[in-house]
């Protein structure tokens, strides 16, 4: 059972966000993948593989070459929340951890979905998945999600992509909106598998990244910091000095750095969100950009 005042918080949330896109109303979520849809976009020269269905015999006969109808996606799409539930997730430097932040961008995710009529589901993952509530319509399937996400005791504490990511290739047959709410720290090698660049290629996915102050630059002060990893039970010492600290933020630019440009090189829109911070009117920003 979902706390009152956090109840009382997603309340909030879920008011903000309905009228926020009721106000923003830019058309239905259209899909960027062509298809065998119902809205038209465009012709093209029929060429050897083409659906013969599709040809366009009024535009053949003035053209005097066979032409084809081409169509966006149905306009009808789910949204899938796809939700990192690893222990780094539940780190926090200040009053909110990213597991926090991360209910209550699902929140805003999926009530922006719903208002907007679309299906809204929920993938959790660490290593295994560890929730999966499938494709449904309804603020109470908002509330089946996010109750999910609050109950939820992941049975491992690691990260893993690959299993959640083999397990939307094959179940996620139309375009989705994919939202992938994580930190991305992970020791695989996400962007090398070719299930993210078939999701990104078949599907409109959308990283949103949560990270912590503490994982752009160190504390100020002296003395020494010891830190523990989580997932790994790996420990170390660290002395607080200005070299070190310095040290420290060029290893973790370096890194952001390196996971934009992957993104950048798959062409995914994302979005970083620190804890702590507004995120709403940024989340529902974000979402009315990827729908115009």
């Amino acid at each position: 059972m979902i706390p009152q005042e956090l109840m009382e918080e997603l309340r909030y949330i879920q008011i903000y966000t309905q009228k926020a896109v009721r106000d923003h109303w830019v058309g239905d979520y259209r899909s960027p993948v062509r298809g065998r849809g119902f809205e038209f976009d465009q012709h093209k020269i029929y060429q050897y593989g083409d659906d013969y269905r599709q040809i366009d015999w009024n535009v053949t006969a003035r053209m005097r070459h066979p032409y084809v109808k081409r169509a966006f996606e149905e306009k009808e799409m789910g949204a899938m929340i796809l939700a990192d539930l690893s222990r780094s997730m539940e780190f926090a430097s200040a009053d909110q951890t990213k597991r926090d932040l991360l209910l209550k961008i699902a929140a805003t995710l999926a009530f922006a979905a719903a208002c907007d009529n679309m299906k809204v589901g929920l993938l959790g993952f660490t290593d295994a998945i560890e929730v999966d509530v499938p494709l449904k319509k309804g603020l109470n399937q908002v509330w089946k999600i996010l109750d999910s996400l609050w109950q939820i005791q992941p049975t491992s504490r690691r990260t893993q992509f690959a299993h959640a990511l083999d397990y939307l290739v094959t179940r996620l047959k139309r375009s989705t909106l994919i939202f992938c709410i994580s930190d991305f720290i992970t020791p695989e090698d996400l962007f090398a598998s070719d299930k993210i660049k078939h999701l990104a290629q078949k599907h409109d996915f959308m990283p949103i990244i949560v990270q912590d102050g503490w994982e752009e630059a160190l504390p100020e002060g002296k003395g020494y910091l010891r830190l523990r990893d989580i997932e790994w039970d790996g420990e170390m010492l660290l002395a607080l000095s200005g070299r070190q600290r310095r040290r420290y933020e060029n290893l973790m630019r370096e890194r952001k750095n390196a996971l934009q440009r992957s993104l950048y090189c798959l062409h995914l829109d994302h979005l970083f969100l620190r804890p702590g911070e507004p995120f709403l009117d940024l989340l529902i920003g974000f979402f009315l950009m990827r729908k115009g």
